[in-house]
């Protein structure tokens, strides 16, 4: 019940700077922040969960030096929450899912300014152009016409999508039923892309890096690199080996083709279980996110392969936003 009021009145507190005094127990250690791509303000995006714009990001980075926080690397999360010391100050932990373009081109020179470091966690399959990304193919498509062609129950349907309404609501519609194929483990390249003929390649090329981009941000000191598996598959829809094998390649491409160590992971979806903490032991990664919503407490020193994240969606806005997200202000409590 208490806990409830002090939501209620988290402005309040926080103009009094009571917040901060209470921010141990609100919020724990710190959080770990969830990214993906970020684009110029004022662009159209699919999907608002996977996107921010620059000013956004530079206003979410201004307001977390504002209040003190540390803002730490992947790699000094790991000794924070390893060793197990109570720290002064409580930390942010940025991570952007994927190796878009737009991490290196837009996003560096943000974190450059503050001098803040953020780890990428790479799908190796998107940036060796092997793996298309259907979520930004289906977007990429919809853009494009005014028309597409779906399977309905065996029948071929002619789908309008002339306007932008129209374009977001086939692209939630057509995305639910891909992701739920991929959940089954079917393969998300099948007929939409043949009805329309749509090489899904041709384009997913200009959303991600290419090595050398990638080469270029993994050598700046800033950046740290993550593995994401090889085919952004959900790791608990594989066998146990094609799950080693999609971790465990990953981490090896990314080494021996950028010369740097692979020490974090990623599930991709959020897809992982007891199993894939298993895997990732094993394997001997220092850490590994999940999509799990909290912030990080002295509990999470014994699940270091189970980190939660959180994410600041598109269009959000910025302050009060990281406010709700740096003391547990998002968080349900039901007592």
């Amino acid at each position: 019940m208490l806990r409830r009021w002090l939501r209620s009145h988290v402005g309040i507190l926080d103009a009094c700077g009571v917040l901060d005094l209470a921010q141990p127990w609100l919020s724990g250690c710190g959080l770990i922040l969830m990214f993906h791509r970020v684009v110029e303000p004022g662009s159209l995006v699919f999907d608002r969960s996977l996107t921010i714009d620059s000013e956004s990001l530079d206003q979410i980075l201004s307001y977390i030096r504002s209040r003190a926080w540390d803002i730490i690397s992947s790699n000094e999360l790991y000794e924070r929450l390893a060793g197990g010391k109570r720290q002064p100050r409580p930390f942010v932990c940025f991570t952007f899912d994927d190796g878009y373009a737009d991490n290196l081109r837009v996003a560096l020179p943000i974190f450059r300014r503050y001098q803040a470091q953020f780890c990428v966690n790479v799908a190796v399959g998107y940036i060796d152009r092997t793996s298309p990304a259907w979520w930004d193919v289906l977007g990429e498509m919809l853009s494009r016409r005014d028309e597409i062609r779906v399977s309905n129950g065996g029948k071929i349907e002619h789908l309008k999508v002339e306007t932008w309404e129209e374009k977001v609501s086939a692209y939630h519609r057509l995305g639910g039923r891909i992701h739920e194929e991929v959940n089954r483990g079917c393969s998300p390249f099948g007929e939409t892309w043949a009805l329309n003929g749509i090489e899904p390649q041709d384009l997913s090329d200009r959303f991600f890096m290419t090595w050398t981009q990638l080469r270029e941000l993994a050598l700046d000191p800033l950046v740290q690199i993550g593995a994401h598996t090889v085919t952004h598959r959900p790791l608990t829809t594989l066998k146990e080996n094609e799950a080693g094998d999609e971790i465990q390649r990953s981490r090896q491409l990314l080494e021996q083709r950028l010369g740097v160590k692979a020490e974090h992971f990623a599930y991709p979806f959020g897809s992982c279980g007891e199993r894939e903490f298993r895997l990732i032991k094993e394997l001997k990664f220092k850490t590994a996110v999940t999509t799990r919503w909290c912030n990080v407490f002295p509990v999470h020193q014994e699940h270091l392969v189970s980190l939660p994240r959180k994410f600041v969606c598109y269009g959000d806005v910025p302050v009060s936003t990281m406010r709700a997200r740096l003391y547990g202000e998002d968080l349900s409590f039901e007592s």
